[in-house]
């Protein structure tokens, strides 16, 4: 479980899942924009570029991915969970609260089976981006860390 972090650290992380987010809608606009353009709140500009709306929509997912992550990997509010009851309630929480606010603002028609299929794919590539950026963040704080106690064994 992490250890108690400032709240500067929340917010780099919702900035960091909110660029990361940002990142694969662009790119998805950039390929199906035009298609999409008439079906999805999120692709009202088509292949020019995405609304203001849709990115205070995806800051306000951001920040709610980041307060989840705070329920479920502290424990401040689960204290007897498993690593992996908490990932997969995490993950199980993330598809809910994104899926409602899919339905929300209309970033998809919620009744087309295949928009949920190209959502469950993205939201899945997204988390294993995010999950790699993390891993290989923490890798490198561990490596710094261990660096730093062979520093202090030796003086």
């Amino acid at each position: 479980m992490e250890e108690r972090k400032h709240l500067l650290t929340y917010v780099e992380q919702a900035f960091m899942v909110f660029g990361i987010s940002i990142f694969a809608l662009s790119a998805i606009c950039a390929v199906v924009g035009e298609e999409a353009r008439e079906i999805s709140t999120m692709f009202a500009l088509g292949s020019e570029g995405i609304p203001l709306s849709t990115m205070g929509q995806y800051l306000l997912s951001a920040v709610g991915i980041t307060a989840l992550r705070f329920v479920f990997f502290t424990d401040v509010l689960i204290r007897r969970w498993t690593l992996t009851a908490r990932t997969v309630g995490m993950l199980g929480t993330v598809t809910v609260l994104t899926g409602g606010m899919a339905y929300l603002f209309g970033w998809f028609p919620v009744d087309d089976p295949v928009c949920w299929v190209a959502f469950l794919i993205s939201f899945g590539v997204c988390f294993v981006t995010a999950a790699a950026f993390s891993n290989k963040r923490e890798q490198a704080e561990n490596r710094q860390l261990e660096t730093a106690l062979r520093r202090m064994k030796e003086e």
